[in-house]
């Protein structure tokens, strides 16, 4: 079941009742290890930013899962291509955030 509550396991796999781990890549984005969703932590603690675009599975050598260090972050679509990714905006249900990851490149 999704929640908009960023646990550190993929929320697209949650959709389908799935706990899949989101990974460190090289580019310091947690990454979904089975569907390349990646979630940028904006504020620790406080948001995190399901970015506009999937990653290719480049994962750092040294393995760091989200789900580790999760600290509860709420989340939010990118709307902006700097860090911190997001503004105010958050997903408001889990339709919004379907449709958000259907339209990801």
């Amino acid at each position: 079941m999704w929640n908009q509550i960023f646990d550190g396991y993929c929320p697209e796999c949650k959709l389908n009742g799935e706990d899949v781990p989101m990974r460190l890549n090289a580019n310091d984005f947690f990454e979904s290890e089975k569907t390349g969703l990646q979630i940028a932590i904006s504020f620790p603690g406080v948001q995190a930013a399901v970015l506009n675009f999937r990653g290719k599975g480049n994962f750092r050598k040294t393995v760091n899962y989200a789900h580790d260090v999760e600290n509860g972050e709420l989340l939010s679509p990118q709307i902006k291509d700097r860090f911190p990714y997001c503004g105010e905006e958050l997903f408001g249900n889990e339709d919004e955030f379907k449709i958000y990851v259907q339209e990801l490149k």
